[in-house]
């Protein structure tokens, strides 16, 4: 099974509404940390392929990054499911993801209340604890880039502080980074799609695609010309759990919000910690 993009960068709140016994078994393959989530897509296996080096598979996965079109992409989360308990539980956020070659950086977008209620002086953070990150790290911006050795830099963006966090391996979880460069850069890789049927011909420049398995129906909906999933459902076949995925591309000209920092302070993650 591929991994599933889709749940990479959850919130703590999103992952709450997925914690039910049946989504842990079928939605919720392995956890990074706290923060993040990986899952296997409702597709059967692509067909296996002829072994290749792990320099060769670098190398395709770097040649495909480069290839890919850059976009500025606005791409909102929801997230609905029914406990045992009887309580329906969701979750929705948005990101605004800007891709170049081999580059990415996310940003959540702030709903218009939670703005106001800042605005007016209301203190929404929960403080630093002990052994975890201090509060302006949750959902603030994440540059992240990928090196043709296939070497991901992650790093955080605490704007209010004028800094820049490089975050290692151990602490990429804990600020909301799921660990798989592919996964945020395509939203679905491409090689996901393989193992999914197509459903007719494109559309409109849309391809669907269609991937069942234990109960969970995936339906992906792909940008051919810019090489992302513009739309993603996966649900079970009670009504209990749904997901949806949807992206569009932000008006022109592209973005370049990391000039912005060039002036910022570096530092490392271990700064953050009590």
């Amino acid at each position: 099974m591929h991994p599933a993009p889709v749940f990479s960068h959850l919130p703590d709140s999103m992952m709450h509404s997925l914690s039910t016994p049946r989504a842990a078994r079928h939605i919720l393959a392995a956890a990074l940390l706290a923060c993040s989530v990986t899952a296997t897509w409702a597709a059967e296996p692509a067909k296996a392929a002829p072994a290749a080096s792990a320099s060769d598979a670098v190398a395709r996965a770097t040649a495909a990054v480069q290839a890919a079109p850059e976009a500025d992409l606005r791409i909102t989360y929801e997230a609905m499911s029914i406990g045992s308990d009887g309580v329906q539980r969701s979750s929705v956020y948005t990101n605004r993801v800007f891709r170049r070659k081999g580059q990415l950086w996310i940003e959540r977008e702030m709903p218009a209340a939670l703005r106001q209620s800042q605005d007016h002086g209301h203190d929404h953070a929960h403080g630093p604890h002990a052994g975890h990150a201090h509060d302006e790290a949750r959902a603030a911006p994440l540059s992240i880039r990928r090196a043709d050795d296939g070497k991901v830099a992650v790093e955080v963006v605490l704007a209010k502080l004028r800094r820049v966090i490089s975050v290692d391996l151990a602490h990429h979880g804990n600020v909301g980074y799921g660990g798989s460069f592919d996964n945020v850069y395509w939203i679905v890789p491409p090689t996901a799609l393989q193992g999914m049927e197509r459903v007719g011909k494109a559309q409109n420049g849309v391809q669907r695609y269609r991937g069942t398995a234990n109960e969970q129906t995936t339906v992906v909906d792909w940008d051919v010309a810019s090489q992302f999933a513009r739309r993603i459902e996966r649900s079970d076949a009670h009504g209990t759990e749904r997901i949806v995925v949807t992206a569009s591309k932000l008006p022109a000209p592209l973005a370049q919000p990391w000039k912005a920092i060039e002036g910022y302070d570096k530092g490392d993650y271990s700064d953050l910690l009590d």
